[in-house]
């Protein structure tokens, strides 16, 4: 029977590993040259573009650095950076018969604004200002322009604003004036803003566009591509709210959500380039990436904007149903900010830079980190966890709050400091049970006072202990909440359902959040400085569609940010989306690379050059690296603070538990390497602590040169031979950090 006990475990480990969570990664690949690395800069050519503003352009307003034409019949734009001359065009003037695109096409490359409009049985038609029938009032403003488009037949309308500002153009689409005279008929169902705007065709000019999948992407532009059809990406993943469960297939790696709502694009090597930046609008924008080669000749990037979505209803238990349409238009503002780049700043270090300077003037990212304190390191200890005995649950402990003091001593002994502690699995039987929404612990662990001093004791070290809370997920046929009341629901009438640590869970209405994130936060007197390591809330973002609780995902935005708002503590976050970011003091499982999509060419550390400096970054636990001493080269190139997953006890103990996929961790067997990884990364991330990325470049594949503020230079080898630049010889595999000579 034991045997056969221990074939069934290794078997469920198996499954269990492959199933999603919140720090289980697939190994990153040691081969750089692929679309996980960043490539080297191809050989410069000679290159032109359009630089032509037609007659039908009228010049509207112009500032110290940009002036801004429009064409009032088409609603295309041009901006003129007068640093350089360069003009950037939001459409296609002019098509050619080279260009092979159809009226179709044409009309949508040529039209500032096109819609997709939906009729009542759910079907679509793209209606495109060029081509379909529309009434259009053009007012010209101090700065721009405000145009009133509407489509009479369909008895659609809406107001695009275009202004120049400081930094570039700003475009607006005000909620209060979408038109929707007829919706028993007719609704808009996407809205598609200056698609081609920037665009450029084949490889003639060299650049990229750019992604923010991953850690952040690029897709070199050339004149064919192995994908087959244009990236669609939604900001903050999908809403579960229209499609009820979050389906998961473990065979599959998972692909990055896009946390971040920006993208952009270059034309030139060090040229010319632009950050677009989503201010409003993102929960309901959908980012698409058209490389040439799929459908037309053309690269081009752009957000479009859904207001209603079609999903299917069923009517009866065996399956049947109809194709049903949202009742109430999603209601949103849609703002963006086009950022333009010049010279030296035109490629994915100035846009990072550029993101980074919005995000402080919008007041998005917290004060700056300490130059002075030491590297950090997160321990995430699983502290409890339970198993079934007969009829009932029971604890099973992986490391008491003594144990857990034990470890930090010893580690302290050894000079690893910062340490970010994370307790896992604190509350009454551990991590697959429901946290409390009020602060009390698994009494098997110990007691509070001991939990206090050792959050004393950290403090004293410029360390912290957090506690991990989930605020937002009901794990699925545990006890702890009622299906009845506490849960949201979908536009189906079915409870949300989602995975996270290999358990499955349904997710919390707006109420049992701020119950579960705020009203639990202001029961922890017992722990005055203990912090709050919170996973899900930060990166998930649904409609709620049960009676009395309806909010949909712009809404759900601003409630999430006024809770965090009311924490009275420091948060660390779980690879939040942008809207965490101001309360944010540490990031958890930071990406290393982006999801390998084929339209990709290179992947680029965009996440941590535009927060770095301002907020810790710290990797997935490499516990589950495949190759320790290699992926922390990633991570020194990538200026990320190093993690692991730790227990007292072997993990034998929760073999047949849901912590299963911790299936290496015991501090006894781990001790060495966490001390030696930290050494090995202090002494090439301290000296950089606290500045910014303000020049990165690849001289060959397997080669980051890493220029900071603070005057350092960081060179890391991922090669298996030495490098030599100038007169600094970098070991194969290793990293270099100090100031270059002339």
């Amino acid at each position: 029977m034991a045997r056969l006990m221990k074939i069934i475990g290794i078997a469920l480990t198996v499954l269990v590993l492959a199933m999603p969570s919140s720090t289980v990664t697939l190994a990153l690949s040691t081969s750089t040259v692929s679309n996980q690395y960043t490539q080297p800069e191809p050989e410069a050519i000679e290159w032109t573009i359009n630089q032509v503003i037609p007659d039908t352009y009228e010049k509207l307003a112009e500032n110290d650095t940009y002036a801004l034409y429009a064409n009032p019949e088409t609603l295309a734009f041009k901006v003129v950076d007068l640093r350089s001359g360069y003009v950037w065009h939001s459409n296609l003037d002019e098509v050619t018969e080279a260009d092979k695109l159809n009226k179709t096409w044409t009309a949508f490359a040529q039209s500032g604004v096109s819609i997709d409009l939906m009729y009542d049985d759910a079907t679509t038609e793209r209606l495109s200002i060029t081509r379909d029938g529309h009434s259009l009032d053009f007012n010209r403003l101090p700065n721009g322009f405000s145009a009133e488009l509407s489509f009479p037949l369909y008895g659609l309308g809406l107001t695009v604003n275009v202004t120049l500002e400081a930094d570039g153009v700003k475009v607006d689409v005000p909620s209060e004036s979408i038109v929707e005279s007829m919706p028993d008929d007719y609704k808009f169902e996407t809205i598609h803003l200056y698609p081609f705007f920037g665009a450029t065709k084949g490889g003639s000019v060299p650049g990229y566009l750019f992604i923010p999948d991953g850690s952040g992407s690029l897709i070199r532009y050339a004149d064919s591509t192995k994908a087959s059809s244009m990236f669609y990406g939604r900001y903050y993943g999908d809403d579960l709210g229209m499609i009820s469960t979050n389906l998961y297939d473990y065979y599959v790696n998972p692909a990055y959500p896009l946390a971040l709502p920006v993208l952009g694009a270059t034309h030139g090597v060090d040229e010319h380039g632009y950050l677009l930046v989503l201010e409003s609008g993102a929960p309901y924008a959908r980012l698409r990436a058209h490389p040439a080669g799929v459908i037309t000749q053309f690269n081009f990037i752009y957000n479009s904007f859904i207001y209603n979505e079609s999903f299917f209803q069923a009517t009866n238990r065996a399956g049947a149903g109809v194709t049903a349409i949202q009742k109430e238009t999603n209601n949103f503002d849609i703002v963006m900010h086009y950022r333009f780049l010049d010279g030296e700043e035109a490629n994915y270090v100035g846009m990072a830079t550029s993101y980074r300077e919005y995000l402080l003037d919008q007041g998005l990212l917290s004060d700056r980190t300490e130059d002075e304190d030491p590297m950090g390191i997160r321990l995430e200890f699983l502290m409890g966890e339970k198993k079934r005995f007969l009829f009932w649950d029971v604890s099973v402990p992986m490391t008491t709050f003594k144990q857990l003091d034990g470890i930090l001593e010893d580690l302290n002994a050894n000079q690893v400091k910062g340490i970010q502690a994370v307790v896992y699995g604190w509350q009454k039987l551990g991590a697959s049970a429901t946290a409390p929404t009020k602060l009390s612990v698994e009494p098997q662990l110990g007691s509070l006072k001991t939990l206090a001093t050792i959050n004393e004791t950290l403090l004293n070290r410029d360390g912290a202990l957090q506690l991990y809370l989930d605020p937002q997920s009901a794990l699925k046929g545990v006890s702890g909440y009622s299906v009845r009341s506490d849960l949201a629901m979908s536009i189906t009438n079915k409870n949300l359902l989602g995975y996270n640590r290999t358990k499955v869970n349904y997710y919390y209405n707006l109420p049992q959040v701020e119950k579960r994130l705020v009203g639990f936060s202001e029961s922890l007197s017992a722990l005055p400085n203990v912090e709050l390591a919170l996973d899900v809330i930060g990166n998930t973002l649904y409609s709620d569609f049960k009676s009395g609780h309806q909010l949909n995902r712009e809404g759900a935005k601003a409630a999430y940010t006024d809770a965090f708002a009311s924490v009275d503590r420091p948060l660390s976050f779980y690879a939040p989306n942008d809207y965490a970011l101001a309360y944010t003091k540490n990031l958890y499982d930071t990406p290393l690379s982006n999801s390998g999509y084929l339209y990709t060419t290179d992947s680029v550390p965009f996440v941590s050059i535009a927060l770095s400096g301002y907020v810790n970054l710290y990797s997935t636990p490499l516990n589950f690296s495949s190759d320790l001493s290699f992926e922390r080269l990633r991570l020194v190139d990538y200026q990320l603070y190093p993690s692991f997953m730790v227990t007292y006890h072997p993990t034998s103990r929760i073999l047949l538990t849901y912590s299963n996929w911790i299936y290496s961790s015991q501090y006894s067997q781990w001790s060495d390497k966490i001390i030696d990884t930290y050494a090995w990364m202090a002494a090439r991330l301290e000296p950089v602590k606290g500045a910014t990325v303000i020049a990165r470049s690849v001289p060959q594949s397997g080669i980051s040169i890493v220029t900071y503020s603070n005057g350092q230079t960081l060179i890391v080898n991922y090669t298996t031979q030495p490098f030599t630049w100038g007169s600094i010889t970098v070991d194969a595999r290793d990293a270099w950090v100090g100031e270059l000579g002339s």
